[in-house]
């Protein structure tokens, strides 16, 4: 089994994406017999060039021309970086959209089926309306687009149960999707390291969906309940930092609560927290509390999107989706004690590694892949199972 894993982000990119498909390129080896990776950055160079010049000439068309040259650079990278490739003899294409898909089965002449993980919250377009004003005829262009992306594809994987609900109206009628949860390498689980210091860690983009608004407010929160032996790292960067810092700032919490942008080495950081808390509006998954669980922290977040699926049937760790400032302060007091958070770890772990583990994961992925792979597009159905 020969697999092409494409992605409209590089394997520069501080997201969650880059961080699916780098295991899987660490981890497949072994289970398959070769895996390449293809970016934007694979794009020919004459391609590149010509693309930074329809940047340029975009940039004067506002709003719209920015999206659609985003659209248009992705797709035409990938396919091109692909066309390169077109006398190689892959079996599967592994997209991590459904812009990469689309270009990779079309720059491979229609000879290897793509598969697609939807690493999406809602839907793309969704996506786009959180972040910019859209026209109604902007957005209807966008979702022509994208419904026909999704058509170019053969099968989908989602990884949650949410997310497969939520996208149910973009996939082909009768096509394979299987849920197949994000998976991390769960160690032997270590004795945590008692803290002087009461240390919550959020990691994620700083952006309106990762509300980490919520966690500034409930530190001023905690501060008003007369609780001050703690500190809140933020670790990443996005377009709310400087509005959030002022808030800060104007709150005079900085005592209290820090931006340490992106950091390589965000897992020493979860590891030695005392708890690590997501404050996400809406998220598909949620890698970095699979991740904190994995390290042994305890985990606090609202109860929105997939991310219910992580935790067992009692929730612990969970809040609601629509919790106030002072109720996530409130939550957080609940585990200022040592033992309490031990025992928050404990449980979190024990139901999360027998699920969510890496070995499991890739497992999955390669039982799809044959199902997927040498099949005609529109024959791929969704009765179409892979062994559990």
């Amino acid at each position: 089994m020969k697999v092409l894993i494409v992605s409209s982000m590089n394997q520069t990119s501080q997201t969650g994406v880059t961080a699916h498909y780098n295991r899987l390129l660490s981890t497949l080896p072994g289970s398959v017999e070769s895996v390449t990776l293809l970016t934007p950055d694979d794009a020919p160079w004459a391609i590149r060039k010509l693309l930074g010049l329809t940047r340029r000439i975009a940039s004067l068309l506002g709003t719209k021309g920015h999206l659609f040259h985003i659209e248009f650079d992705n797709f035409v990278s990938i396919w091109s970086a692909t066309r390169q490739h077109r006398k190689g003899s892959f079996d599967i294409i592994h997209a991590q959209d459904v812009n990469a898909g689309a270009a990779a089965y079309l720059g491979l002449n229609k000879q290897v089926n793509s598969l697609v993980t939807c690493h999406f919250n809602n839907d793309p377009v969704y996506e786009y309306q959180l972040k910019y004003t859209l026209s109604h005829r902007t957005e209807q262009q966008l979702r022509n687009w994208y419904s026909y992306l999704f058509n170019q594809n053969a099968a989908f994987i989602t990884v949650s149960e949410y997310i497969k609900s939520t996208s149910s109206a973009w996939r082909p009628e009768g096509v394979l999707c299987e849920v197949i949860q994000n998976g991390v390498a769960f160690p032997k689980q270590q004795p945590r390291i008692a803290q002087d210091k009461l240390t919550i860690v959020n990691v994620g983009t700083v952006e309106e969906r990762k509300n980490q608004r919520l966690l500034i407010e409930a530190a001023e929160a905690l501060r008003n309940k007369g609780f001050t032996n703690f500190q809140v790292l933020l670790l990443g960067d996005g377009p709310k930092r400087q509005e959030w810092q002022k808030l800060i700032d104007d709150k005079n919490l900085s005592e209290y609560v820090s931006f340490l942008g992106f950091r390589k080495d965000a897992d020493a950081y979860i590891q030695q927290a005392s708890l690590y808390v997501h404050t996400a509006i809406n998220e598909s998954w949620g890698y970095t509390i699979t991740e904190a669980i994995a390290l042994g922290t305890p985990v606090i977040a609202l109860a929105t999107g997939g991310i219910p699926e992580q935790f067992n049937k009692r929730k612990p760790g969970l809040i609601a989706k629509n919790a106030t400032a002072n109720e996530l302060a409130d939550a957080i007091l609940m585990y200022r004690d040592e033992d309490q958070q031990n025992e928050l770890a404990a449980k979190q772990f024990a139901f999360a590694s027998e699920r969510f583990n890496l070995t499991s994961m890739i497992k999955k992925h390669v039982a799809l892949y044959h199902i997927v792979a040498g099949r005609p597009k529109k024959s791929v159905a969704v009765k179409t199972m892979i062994e559990q």
